[in-house]
């Protein structure tokens, strides 16, 4: 029987270390698991950022090959720049009324395809087009609709009366601006289609019922259960809208290039156009840099608000 006991304790014991062992072995098998990603992030990610950093502390250019080092003294010759102010300026309204109007697109047609009616499958398939076609083709469409010669938007417009001559769209100043926020609104609100109307689904029908018998009319139904319902993929969204389009860059450049006289460059054209354009690594770097701490700050900001709502 003493033996019987003793066996018992003993494979007890074993059993015990068994399982601590395989406590200590899962941490580091799912670290071994996770390694590559590791790798790929730190040699994709980290070290060209670090590369970006470095030589935003440098004054380097194509006439000047060899690398100075000048501290952060560069980023006050890029506030004293004029052109930094107006590429900035141009940033945040193609960044404000493209989400915006995304947003509010997106809403309503998730907002009509969450109904019941024939050939709904078919409405959401055409609207979410625009988003899956790729950036470069996209934008080489809408080139050839705001042609000033060819383009079918002058020649619908004038058949209908409301033009009295052609117009160079992409050409003009205070109109090319317009020209390619129309075009980016086009090409992203089925993303925010798709966010909505997934988020729509979610939504507990009893509460409408319930407010339906309370008296509560589209409206206030709407405002009350709707909004509420979705604030959550709302705030989502619209932060990872405002992210992308910061830091678009096919529309602009495949139509524009950032012109006609610099008034369509925003941050990523404006970084394009000094590192391999002008060859100034230097001052792209560190309109970079600018530009990553701008969006952090806007992201962390606006994501303890999200918390902060949360909590309650």
């Amino acid at each position: 029987m003493i033996n019987t006991a003793t066996n018992g304790l003993t494979d007890n014991a074993i059993a015990i270390r068994r399982k601590s062992s395989n406590k200590m072995d899962a941490p580091l098998l799912g670290f071994l698991f996770t390694v590559p990603s590791i790798v790929l992030i730190i040699v994709l990610l980290f070290i060209p950022m670090a590369n970006s950093f470095y030589l935003s502390l440098i004054d380097t250019s194509l006439t000047n090959p060899v690398p100075k080092f000048i501290g952060l003294s560069g980023f006050i010759n890029v506030f004293s720049d004029q052109n930094t102010f107006r590429v900035l300026r141009n940033s945040f309204v193609w960044t404000f009324f493209v989400a915006f109007f995304q947003f509010i697109i997106g809403l309503a047609a998730a907002l009509i395809l969450n109904r019941t009616f024939r050939g709904r499958m078919i409405a959401r398939s055409i609207i979410i087009l625009p988003w899956v076609l790729p950036g470069v083709v996209a934008a080489m469409v809408w080139r050839l609709l705001y042609d000033a010669q060819l383009g079918f938007l002058n020649n619908i417009l004038i058949r209908l009366g409301l033009l009295k001559s052609y117009i160079d769209w992409l050409g003009m100043p205070k109109l090319a601006m317009f020209a390619v926020i129309l075009t980016a609104i086009w090409k992203g609100f089925g993303f925010s289609m798709l966010m909505y109307l997934a988020a729509l689904q979610t939504v507990s029908v009893d509460q409408y019922e319930a407010s339906i018998i309370d008296g509560a009319n589209r409206v206030q139904q709407f405002f009350y259960i709707t909004i509420p319902g979705i604030s959550g993929v709302i705030r989502t969204t619209l932060l990872l809208t405002c992210i992308w389009t910061f830091n678009y860059f096919e529309i602009i450049y495949v139509m524009t290039q950032g012109g006609p006289i610099r008034s369509t460059h925003i941050a990523p054209t404006f970084i394009y156009e000094l590192a391999f354009r002008n060859f100034n690594l230097g001052d792209a770097s560190r309109f970079a840099v600018l530009s990553f701490i701008l969006v952090s700050i806007v992201s962390i900001v606006y994501i303890r608000e999200i918390k902060k709502r949360e909590s309650f």
